[in-house]
């Protein structure tokens, strides 16, 4: 079943006009929502934007996300698409403005890029995305660790968990990280950088990749804790293990969504979306070191 509020005949009745497509950066608490795609009776992120554009009188498209997030998962930097009558964009002076004046407050545009070429698509053309993920580890309760954070009170080894992070960077196949229900072609993701770090009482674990499997953060976060607990004896070399399995059931829980933000979708030239954003800066800082490393290798090759 479809939702009401997405555009089913867009091109069918615009046929004869100009068509502009229009890049959105977008940030929302998931908390609100069952996730970023449109369902039917459902509160969603891409509902509520096609509301908003139909209060500014914007016949549009259907809004496509770059990366598509579950119930209770938040964004810093999605970037989202449509599609819209050039001349409709003349009555609308600002429409980052114009749109956050009516969307609901969970949700904001936080910067619009116009004028992009068709052949632009936020979800395909994305090279790589980076998430975070936010941890409160303490035993003690507190009134703030459920905002952007997921509770877990046994004290984790934070240095346990990195050594197993980094043992999976690079290209892997992440069947034992991927849960049901995705319909991928191939389970093969390459992971650019990942790092376990602490501050206070909070654990923050940033993993940047090519692309990702379905809750496949989530997952690997997950396996990252039960190692990093003493109370289990597991070895940071044990991940490796589960990955070879290449079964899901050998991996561990799934950790809970609210503490999975998605920071920022990478994109090359001549798609270069937001570049002065804070987010698109700091991902391209990350990727860096990766970017780095590949020149060399094919330099390598090459010689």
């Amino acid at each position: 079943m479809t939702d009401t509020t997405i555009p089913v005949n867009f091109y069918q009745s615009e046929e004869n006009c100009a068509i502009s497509r229009v890049a959105l950066l977008v940030e929302y608490c998931g908390l609100e929502f069952r996730g970023s795609q449109a369902q039917r009776n459902q509160p969603t992120v891409q509902s509520a934007v096609q509301i908003a554009l139909q209060q500014l009188n914007l016949k549009t498209s259907a809004v496509s996300f770059a990366s598509r997030t579950d119930a209770g998962v938040n964004a810093l930097g999605q970037v989202a698409h449509f599609d819209v009558a050039t001349d409709a964009l003349v009555n609308v002076s600002n429409l980052a403005s114009a749109l956050n004046a009516v969307l609901p407050g969970s949700i904001a545009v936080r910067a619009v890029q116009l004028d992009l070429g068709r052949s632009f698509h936020a979800r395909r053309d994305a090279t790589a995305k980076w998430y975070r993920y936010k941890i409160y580890n303490s035993r003690n309760r507190s009134v703030w660790a459920q905002h952007g954070a997921t509770l877990h009170r046994p004290v984790l080894d934070t240095d346990l968990m990195n050594q197993a992070a980094q043992l999976i960077l690079g290209e892997h196949e992440f069947t034992s990280f991927k849960d049901l229900g995705s319909n991928v072609t191939h389970d093969f993701c390459r992971i650019e950088a990942i790092q376990v770090s602490r501050d206070g009482d909070f654990i923050t674990v940033d993993v940047a990749a090519n692309r990702f499997l379905y809750k496949m953060v989530r997952n690997i976060v997950g396996q990252l804790m039960v190692i990093g607990n003493h109370k289990n004896s597991l070895s940071p070399e044990t991940i490796l293990k589960v990955i070879s399995e290449r079964d899901r059931r050998k991996a561990s829980h799934s950790a809970p969504a609210e503490g999975l933000t998605l920071m920022s979708v990478h994109y090359q030239a001549p798609f270069n979306l937001f570049e002065k954003d804070v987010y698109v800066q700091q991902f391209k800082n990350i990727l860096k070191p990766m970017e780095s490393l590949q020149n060399e290798n094919l330099f390598r090759k090459a010689s």
